[in-house]
């Protein structure tokens, strides 16, 4: 059987590897400090003196342009890129290692666990959202805690909410293997629970684990962006009154995203689409990793159905 190039697998690997290195070393590339904002300054256009102030467009200068306060709105993406990242891997790394092994636990059960199945029915109608909103609404605002520890407490909760879904996943997924001939023949000789969790069941739920992982990354990224246009941001949200104003601690992009969301029908509609652009490439990129990855496996099934 001939063996399909898959472009989604290789774009979509070489858009998440440039947004891992962007995480790691984009601060350092910033071209200004945090801090830096342009200011007003007299400018001689066609022999007259004009008076130049932000929101500064795309230029040599501010690639990417400036937002209102005159903040380059490229340091910002830059800088708040590993908040973005590593707290996206961070949540589904965790999801699914504490999916997995309370899936794989409740799948090899003799008897159906009703009490986790009332966990999954319930769990199934309530969306994430809402009980994460409500929890650091009142934490997240105008806060003292520090932001490494807001970060912490948003990973957490956001962890342990979303592992019911990861286990259900898995907990099928274990029940149908449970029932190969190939696992009975190992019960009927003695094996014990822990062979046939880690010789027999795990060994064939690699591929499907590594898609759930990419799928969940996708999950947190749209939950950070709901998220960040009702105004609240990963690691806090520092609030302003006369005018009301809300601004992203971190700079993390949806965060960004929710900050400037204002402008999508002004003048300066470059504010809004640069960190909304860089939020879609982000979530179209592990996207297309998770449409990759699907269709190879799939194809390796096919071509060698008896692994």
């Amino acid at each position: 059987m001939k063996r399909r190039f898959h472009f989604s697998l290789w774009l979509g690997s070489i858009f998440v590897f440039a947004l891992m290195a962007i995480a790691v070393v984009g601060p350092y590339l910033a071209p200004y400090d945090l801090e830096y904002q342009a200011k007003i300054r007299q400018e001689v256009v066609n022999g007259k003196q004009v008076m130049v102030s932000p929101p500064l467009p795309p230029s040599k200068e501010h690639f990417l342009g400036t937002d209102k306060w005159g903040y380059d709105l490229l340091t910002l993406l830059l800088h708040g890129a590993p908040y973005t990242v590593f707290i996206t891997l961070s949540i589904a790394f965790i999801r699914v290692l504490l999916g997995t092994w309370i899936g794989l636990y409740i799948g090899i059960q003799d008897k159906e666990q009703r009490w986790w199945m009332a966990i999954e029915n319930a769990w199934s109608y309530m969306p994430v959202f809402i009980p994460v909103y409500f929890l650091l609404r009142g934490i997240n605002v105008n806060s003292e805690l520090p932001t490494f520890t807001l970060v912490l407490l948003f990973i957490g909760l956001v962890s342990v909410l979303g592992t019911p879904s990861v286990a259900s996943s898995v907990r099928q997924k274990a029940e149908q293997i449970k029932e190969s001939q190939y696992v009975l023949a190992a019960i009927s000789l003695g094996a014990g629970r822990n062979q046939i969790v880690f010789r027999h069941i795990l060994p064939h739920l690699k591929e499907q684990l590594i898609i759930i992982l990419v799928t969940e990354m996708i999950a947190v990224m749209t939950l950070m962006g709901l998220l960040g246009i009702f105004d609240m941001f990963v690691g806090g949200t520092k609030m302003t009154f006369d005018p009301v104003l809300y601004h992203s601690i971190t700079h993390e992009w949806a965060g960004l995203l929710g900050s400037y969301r204002g402008f999508i029908y002004s003048n300066y509609t470059w504010i809004f689409l640069v960190p909304l652009g860089a939020f879609m490439i982000a979530i179209g990129s592990f996207s297309l990793l998770a449409k990759g990855l699907r269709d190879k496996f799939e194809q390796t099934y096919k071509r060698t159905p008896f692994i």
